[in-house]
């Protein structure tokens, strides 16, 4: 079974970089979880980023922001 690391985000990009880069450096085995970034509308470049930095996420890019909720629950 994997574990699934879900992050919402809107307007954080240095903050979510420096998240998913303590989960990686943890004693986490990196076949065990798996990381789901859910962006809510950022305009910062957050999605961007995340992608040219980390190829192995999940980043699910909402063209609205409808709060925390209805994000995680995608």
């Amino acid at each position: 079974m994997k574990l699934s690391i879900i992050i919402v985000s809107y307007n954080v990009k240095d903050y979510i970089k420096q998240c998913i880069r303590s989960i990686y450096r943890s004693e986490l085995n990196n076949d065990l979880f798996e990381i789901i970034v859910i962006d809510n509308d950022s305009y910062d470049g957050t999605v961007d980023e995340l992608k040219n930095l980390f190829n192995n996420i999940t980043i699910i890019d909402n063209k609205l922001n409808e709060g925390f909720s209805k994000a995680v629950n995608k």
